[in-house]
C-alpha cells in the first residue's frame, strides 16, 4: 500500500496529519498494525495518552503555567489517530493564528495593554493560589492540608 494513506479512515473528510509528527509516528503505527490486535491497541494507547494529557492540562488551566499548551498537546496526540481531533486541532490552530494576526495589526499601546492584562490575570491567579491554596482531601489520615506556599492552618 505504497500510495495510500494508512492514517486516513474510510469516509473521513479530514485529511491526515502531515509533517514531522506523522513521520515519527509512522514506524510505530506500522509496528502495531503488523501485530494481531495491534490497531485496536494502538488506538487505545493514543486515546488514553490523549485523555491523560487533556485532563492534566485542564487541571492546570486555572493556575499560572502551561495548562492550555498541555491540552493542545493532548489534542495533538489524539489527532494522530482520530479524524475529529485533527479537525479540532486545525480549527484551534486557525483561531490562534487569527488572534496572533489581529494582535500584530494593533497599535503598540494596545499590544502592551493586552500583555499587561494577561500579566495581571496571571499574578491574580498566582496570588489566589498562594493565599488560599488548593484543598487536598485526606486519604485515611495520611495527608491532609493545602498544596501551595504558606502556613497550614
Amino acid at each position: 500500500m505504497e500510495g495510500s494513506d494508512s492514517d486516513e479512515r474510510p469516509g473521513s473528510r479530514t485529511p491526515p496529519i502531515k509533517g514531522p509528527l506523522a513521520a515519527r509516528i509512522a514506524p510505530i503505527r506500522s509496528w502495531f498494525h503488523s501485530r494481531p490486535g495491534g490497531p485496536a491497541l494502538f488506538r487505545a494507547l493514543i486515546a488514553v495518552t490523549g485523555v491523560v494529557l487533556v485532563a492534566v492540562g485542564l487541571l492546570l488551566v486555572p493556575l499560572p503555567g502551561p495548562g492550555w499548551l498541555i491540552v493542545l498537546a493532548g489534542i495533538t496526540v489524539w489527532a494522530i489517530e482520530f479524524a475529529w481531533a485533527r479537525h479540532l486541532l486545525r480549527f484551534t490552530t486557525g483561531q490562534l493564528r487569527r488572534w496572533n494576526d489581529w494582535q500584530r495589526d494593533q497599535h503598540w499601546l494596545v499590544r502592551v495593554a493586552v500583555l499587561l492584562s494577561l500579566a495581571a490575570l496571571t499574578l491574580a491567579a498566582l496570588w489566589l493560589s498562594v493565599k488560599h491554596g488548593l484543598r487536598v482531601m485526606s486519604i485515611k489520615g495520611t495527608f491532609s492540608g493545602r498544596v501551595g506556599v504558606g502556613p497550614v492552618e
